[in-house]
C-alpha cells in the first residue's frame, strides 16, 4: 500500500493538516470554507475567480468509478513536467507518471476526503520532487470530481 504524506480526517476538527506550500495551504482553506458542514464542496461551489491564483498548478479530474480521467492539466504543470495530461485517463498514462497518482486518486476516491503528498515525481527530463493536494469534489453523495494543484517542493 502507497504510504501518502497525509491523509486528513473529515471530521471538522480545528486541528489543521501540516501543507509545507504557502499556496497549497491557502488552497485548502479555500476548500474547507467552500466545503462548509459538507463532506466535500461541488464543482459548482468554485469560480473561475476562486481558482485563479493557482490556476496553471490546477488539475481537475472526473471521476466515474475506476476510470479517472483528466478534465484539466494546468499550463504550469505541463511546463514543468514536460507533457500535457488533458483529456487523457490516468491509467493510460502510468508509462508517463507511475502508477502513485492513481494509488492517490483512488484514495480521496475511497475516503472522499483530502490527501497531501511531498514526493518526488518523474517528468520528461528528470525526477522532480513535489507537493500535491488532492482533494475531492462530490455531488449525489459522492466524489464526482478531484481537484488537485501540484507545486515544486521548497525542501532541499
Amino acid at each position: 500500500m502507497i504510504q501518502f504524506g497525509q491523509i486528513f480526517n473529515n471530521d471538522g476538527g480545528a486541528e489543521a493538516p501540516a501543507i509545507s506550500s504557502p499556496a497549497l495551504r491557502a488552497l485548502y482553506d479555500l476548500w474547507l470554507d467552500k466545503r462548509g458542514s459538507r463532506p466535500a464542496p461541488s464543482r459548482n461551489d468554485f469560480t473561475i475567480e476562486d481558482l485563479r491564483p493557482w490556476l496553471g498548478h490546477l488539475m481537475i479530474l472526473d471521476c466515474d468509478g475506476e476510470d479517472i480521467s483528466y478534465r484539466l492539466y494546468g499550463t504550469e504543470l505541463v511546463r514543468i513536467f514536460g507533457f500535457d495530461l488533458t483529456g487523457r485517463r490516468v491509467a493510460d498514462c502510468v508509462p508517463l507518471i507511475g502508477q502513485k497518482p492513481a494509488l492517490e486518486y483512488r484514495e480521496v476516491i475511497r475516503g472522499a476526503r483530502p490527501i497531501y503528498i511531498s514526493r518526488s515525481s518523474p517528468s520528461a527530463r528528470e525526477y522532480l520532487l513535489m507537493d500535491k493536494l488532492a482533494l475531492p469534489l462530490m455531488d449525489g453523495g459522492k466524489v464526482n470530481k478531484i481537484l488537485a494543484a501540484i507545486y515544486l517542493s521548497e525542501a532541499e
